[in-house]
């Protein structure tokens, strides 16, 4: 299967009703897994970098890894940057072969979130690449004491959304909706009222990142109402870095790096697999 872009996979999703797992990656047994779990699925896929992510793989190599991978499987395989802070950083991954970016303005004032997102959007679609904005603070689960924040401020504002779609072009959007990255120390509480005034004002589809330890009811829930595509990472991470520590303990001294990584990378398979399912989409890859 060719690679695709976000909007390929993400306007079926809206469609289909389901959304498409993006996981972030950062070596080459991440990658495996996550490839690995999507193809036993049949379901379509994104692999995403962040900007460090990308700096410690370098670009190049990262996307010719994915693309060597990922051009022989049966499923539909999208490379997303994540959380773009720049302009500049959005552009040097069109060089790279990324095929979505995410450009995130969110921290600045809403007219030149607006203004960035755009000139991110008229470059990227002039190469037929996807883009995905953000509105609202996605913080840290840890910015409050019992996780995170859950004051207003930081919301997405349906209006500022409706303006934000319409001015830039962009093909999704994350939305800040009570959600946060990391571990949440208590349950994430989502403001689907929020989603729901998004979704009939917006019409693109929505994005949710920290997935990691939303329930699976208010995963689907947050399908029903337009998300399409959910971030997952730390969940991936911990069940590795777990892993990898139990595996070393019990083999002290074993130097076999591919032996102490393998069930590593396989727990990470298993991961995948389960959230791919939380989403709905296994079973959704096409030909």
């Amino acid at each position: 299967m060719s690679i695709v872009t976000n909007k390929q996979l993400l306007d079926r999703g809206l469609a289909g009703h389901y959304a498409v797992a993006a996981f972030n990656t950062n070596n080459l047994e991440y990658t495996q897994a996550i490839l690995q779990a999507a193809t036993e699925l049949n379901a379509p896929v994104i692999i995403e970098a962040a900007k460090s992510e990308i700096d410690y793989m370098d670009g190049y190599v990262f996307v010719a890894m994915v693309r060597a991978m990922a051009e022989k499987l049966p499923i539909p395989v999208s490379i997303h940057l994540d959380h773009g802070p720049s302009y500049e950083e959005a552009i040097r991954c069109l060089r790279y072969g990324f095929t979505s970016v995410m450009y995130d303005g969110s921290s600045l004032p809403l007219a030149e979130n607006i203004a960035n997102t755009k000139k991110v959007v008229e470059a990227a679609h002039a190469c037929g690449v996807s883009v995905e904005g953000e509105i609202g603070v996605i913080g840290q689960a840890e910015d409050g004491p019992e996780g995170p924040k859950q004051e207003f401020t930081g919301l997405a504002d349906p209006d500022q959304c409706e303006e934000f779609v319409k001015k830039t072009g962009v093909d999704c959007f994350a939305a800040a909706i009570g959600n946060a990255h990391g571990l949440y120390k208590n349950k994430p509480l989502l403001r689907f009222d929020l989603l729901t005034q998004i979704e009939k004002r917006t019409g693109v589809p929505l994005v949710l990142h920290g997935g990691t330890g939303i329930p699976e009811e208010d995963i689907r829930k947050a399908i029903t109402l337009g998300v399409s595509k959910i971030n997952f990472s730390t969940v991936m991470r911990k069940g590795f870095i777990e892993t990898l520590t139990a595996t070393l303990n019990s083999s002290p001294g074993d130097l076999d790096l591919m032996k102490l990584l393998t069930p590593a990378r396989m727990k990470m398979v298993e991961i995948a697999k389960h959230h791919i399912k939380m989403c709905m989409s296994d079973g959704k890859a096409w030909k």
